[in-house]
C-alpha cells in the first residue's frame, strides 16, 4: 500500500505542476482549419497551390493524427514517422477534442513504469521514490507533456520493453508487443539500437534464447505491420513495407545526419549546441538542467567501477544505457527531446550513488 500511495503522491504532484506551469494544455480545442494550414505547410513535400506556411512539429503530429483516424494513408501524410502514435493522437481529437490529453496519460505512464522499473531493479522505495520525484520536475519532462511530440510516447514504450526483455525473458509475446509499439512510434532506428543492445547483453550473460528472439522480432514485425493497415487494405495488400522503410531510411540520412559529430553530447552536457541553420550560432535550449552533466558522470564512473570489478549484471546495463545511446546520437542533428528516453536511467544512477553517499572521513596525518 505504501508503494501505490508513494506513486500516486508523486504522479497528482505532477499533474499540479502541469496545472500551474501549463495551464493552456487542459483548455486546448481542436481547430479544423490546422488541416487547411497543415496541406499548406513546408511537411508537404510537393508544391502546394498555396503560400508555403510553417507548422511546429505539434501541430503537425496533430493534423497528421486527425488525418489518419479519419481515413488519410500514413504513407502519403507526414511519412517520415511511423503512424502508431498519431493514430491515438487522431483517436484523442475525435473522442475529446483535445489531444494534450494523450499527452499527460504518456507522463503518467512514463512515472509509473520508472518508478516500477526501478524498484525492481533496486529494491529500494527511498531510491524509486527519489528517482520519479526528480525526473517528474525535470524541465524537459515538464516540457514534453505540454508538447503533442513523438518521444515521450516513445520513452514510455522503451521502459516497457527493457521490461519485458530483463524481466519476462520467457514471454515472447510481450516482449513482441512492446518492441513492435516501440519501432511504431518514431522512427525505427532507436528501437533497433535497443534491441541490440538489450539482446546484446542478454547474450553476454549467457541467457539469450535464440528462439525467443526471433519470435520476439516476428511478432513485432507484425504489430509493426499492422499500423500501416490502411495502406495494406488500399493497395489490395500489395504494399512492400520493407520498400518503404528503406524510403523513410533515406529520408532520414539526409534530414538528421549532424554536420558536427556528437553535437548531441555536448548539448546533453552542456545546454549548447551550434545550430544548422542561419548564421549556425551557438544555442542555448531552455530544458537543460544543471544536473545533468552530474548525472552522465556518476553514470560513467560507475560503468568504469563495473568494468574494474568484471560485474556485468542488471545494474551495469542501466548505468551503460544512456551513455552509449548518447555515442548513438552522435550522428543526429541535436534536439533535446531525444533524451527523454534516457534520464529515467541517468536518474536511477545519481539517485542510487546520493542515497548510499558516505561522506569521506577526514585524512589523519
Amino acid at each position: 500500500m505504501n508503494r501505490f500511495l508513494l506513486i500516486l503522491v508523486i504522479v497528482l504532484l505532477y499533474l499540479l505542476t502541469l496545472t500551474f506551469l501549463k495551464p493552456q494544455i487542459f483548455s486546448y480545442k481542436f481547430d479544423p482549419s490546422l488541416i487547411e494550414r497543415y496541406f499548406c505547410s513546408q511537411d508537404i513535400p510537393t508544391e502546394p497551390p498555396c503560400t508555403r506556411l510553417f507548422l511546429s512539429d505539434g501541430e503537425i503530429h496533430i493534423a497528421a493524427g486527425y488525418l489518419y483516424i479519419t481515413g488519410a494513408d500514413p504513407t502519403k501524410i507526414h511519412f517520415q514517422h511511423p503512424p502508431f502514435i498519431k493514430y491515438l493522437y487522431g483517436l484523442t481529437i475525435v473522442l475529446t477534442q483535445n489531444p494534450y490529453y494523450l499527452e499527460i496519460l504518456f507522463g503518467i505512464l512514463y512515472l509509473c513504469l520508472t518508478y516500477i522499473l526501478t524498484l525492481k531493479l533496486f529494491h529500494s522505495l527511498v531510491i524509486a521514490g527519489l528517482t520519479t520525484l526528480l525526473l517528474a520536475f525535470d524541465p524537459l519532462f515538464i516540457f514534453l507533456s505540454a508538447d503533442v511530440s513523438l518521444e515521450l510516447a516513445q520513452a514510455c514504450l522503451l521502459l516497457a520493453y527493457l521490461f519485458a526483455v530483463l524481466y519476462k525473458k520467457n514471454n515472447f509475446l510481450l516482449q513482441g508487443i512492446f518492441l513492435g509499439l516501440l519501432a511504431s512510434s518514431k522512427f525505427w532506428g532507436a528501437a533497433l539500437f535497443f534491441v541490440l543492445v538489450l539482446n546484446g547483453f542478454n547474450f553476454i550473460k549467457k541467457r539469450f534464447k535464440p528462439k525467443i528472439f526471433l519470435l520476439q522480432l516476428l511478432i513485432g514485425f507484425l504489430i509493426f505491420s499492422l499500423t500501416y493497415l490502411k495502406t495494406f487494405i488500399d493497395k489490395g495488400g500489395l504494399f512492400n513495407i520493407f520498400f518503404f522503410q528503406l524510403k523513410m531510411l533515406n529520408y532520414w540520412r539526409h534530414h538528421s545526419v549532424t554536420n558536427v559529430p556528437f553535437s548531441s553530447l555536448s548539448l546533453f552536457l552542456a545546454g549548447f549546441y551550434k545550430s544548422w541553420w542561419g548564421n549556425q550560432l551557438m544555442v542555448r535550449t531552455d530544458t537543460w538542467l544543471f544536473l545533468w552533466p552530474i548525472m552522465f558522470f556518476a553514470s560513467f564512473v560507475k560503468v568504469i567501477k563495473f568494468l574494474r570489478k568484471r560485474v556485468i549484471n542488471n545494474e551495469f546495463l542501466i548505468n551503460l544505457i544512456p551513455l552509449i545511446y548518447l555515442l548513438y546520437l552522435g550522428i543526429q542533428a541535436p534536439f533535446p527531446r531525444y533524451f527523454i528516453l534516457i534520464l529515467p536511467f541517468f536518474y536511477m544512477t545519481f539517485v542510487k550513488w546520493a542515497v548510499n553517499f558516505k561522506p569521506i572521513k577526514k585524512c589523519q596525518f
